[in-house]
């Protein structure tokens, strides 16, 4: 019963992101979710067998998900960011998170977003992971390059200009290392 709950929460969680996607892609990013989103979520899960529920838990490759055409599910491409869209090479490389938030200018972020954003979707990607927004607490963090300093208003700011700016090519920003990522050492396996 429970693993059967799970399941059902897990694709509705991954149909609530198609919807959100959509948006994205359809330029209503603000759109919030409605009434008629959850019965169409809902009914949609209906008509899922158990084995189309389980497939869509797992990505059609690593950087994308699995669709499911009977019901109209599209599979979604992702990119890995932040510095550029990195997947498929080759790419445009951009400064480093910190770089951009050194310049203190929010347009520039945003300029540098909807850079990456562009390049994203020519790629075919709905998504980027990135940016990368964990605030500096370790100075020998391996990743502390990819976020935007120590202050966070500061990497707030540049965060916002950076995700409005890939968002307005039609492509979802994606937080990621939102908190706690300070180490590389161990990443794996630390607790």
């Amino acid at each position: 019963m429970l693993q059967g709950m799970q399941t059902r929460w897990m694709v509705r969680a991954f149909l609530t992101l198609t919807l959100g996607l959509s948006a994205v892609a359809a330029g209503t990013i603000a759109r919030a979710q409605s009434a008629d989103d959850e019965k169409k979520i809902d009914d949609t899960i209906s008509k899922m067998t158990l084995e189309e529920k389980i497939h869509m838990l797992s990505g059609s490759t690593m950087m994308a998900s699995t669709g499911l055409a009977r019901l109209g599910i599209p599979a979604f491409r992702m990119s890995d960011g932040p510095m550029g869209a990195h997947i498929p090479p080759p790419s445009t490389a951009f400064a480093a998170g910190i770089g951009l938030a050194a310049s203190w200018d929010r347009d520039l972020a945003a300029l540098v977003g909807t850079q990456i954003g562009r390049d994203a979707r020519s790629r075919g990607a709905s998504y980027l992971l990135g940016p990368g927004v964990n605030i500096y607490r370790a100075p020998l963090n391996g990743r502390n390059f990819e976020y935007f300093g120590e202050d966070p208003f500061l990497a707030g700011e540049t965060a916002v200009g950076y995700i409005n700016g890939v968002q307005s090519q039609g492509v979802s920003a994606t937080i990621k290392h939102f908190a706690a990522n300070n180490s590389e050492y161990f990443r794996f396996t630390e607790d």
